[in-house]
């Protein structure tokens, strides 16, 4: 991976991810209750899913051509972590916000997780390619997806017990005419 032939797209998304990355260990809400502190990272509960986000974006960004942009599937597939990510630093943070027991003081990594989400959704649809938008980018997930959920469906095994088919005892040329290989 050479980190100066690497095209904007890719940069951005992966300086995001990383930023996310590290902002994860860093202290997302400080809860106070009478005297005794606490302070909890992002590596718990809903955290957890904005951690992989941050990660499946940096390696979106490093998979691939690096001197192209991401195509249409990785395009989308990076504005979906960033989109997650958003939604749990967002969720993370109503939740924090409406202490009962102690107030509760949000922390500094909760902010950087947001901007990171943000970072990560503006550079993959900022530098994405003229031709990307997000119609085709959803066909082009599906067909992705569609390929690889028929070629595992379509894997065959062979063994080497006689068949239990009968085997045709008599063909005319017009039978042999018609017959198709099967493949």
């Amino acid at each position: 991976m050479n980190f100066q032939t690497m095209s904007k797209q890719r940069k951005f998304v992966l300086i995001s991810s990383a930023v996310g990355f590290i902002s994860m260990f860093l202290p997302w809400v400080s809860i106070s209750i009478l005297g005794y502190s606490q302070s909890v990272n992002g590596m718990h509960d809903k955290g957890i899913l904005a951690f992989i986000c941050f990660v499946a974006a940096g390696l979106i960004a490093c998979l691939g051509d690096q001197t192209k942009n991401l195509d249409r599937t990785m395009w989308m597939v990076a504005l979906l972590t960033g989109t997650i990510a958003l939604l749990v630093t967002i969720w993370f943070y109503s939740q924090a916000t409406n202490s009962i027991m102690g107030s509760s003081i949000v922390g500094f990594g909760l902010y950087i997780a947001a901007l990171a989400s943000i970072g990560i959704l503006a550079s993959a649809y900022l530098f994405k390619l003229p031709a990307d938008n997000l119609k085709d980018g959803f066909n082009s997930m599906k067909k992705t997806i569609e390929g690889k959920i028929g070629n595992s469906a379509n894997v065959t095994t062979t063994s080497s017990s006689p068949s239990t088919f009968a085997e045709p005892t008599s063909t005319t040329v017009a039978d042999e005419e018609n017959i198709t290989p099967v493949v």
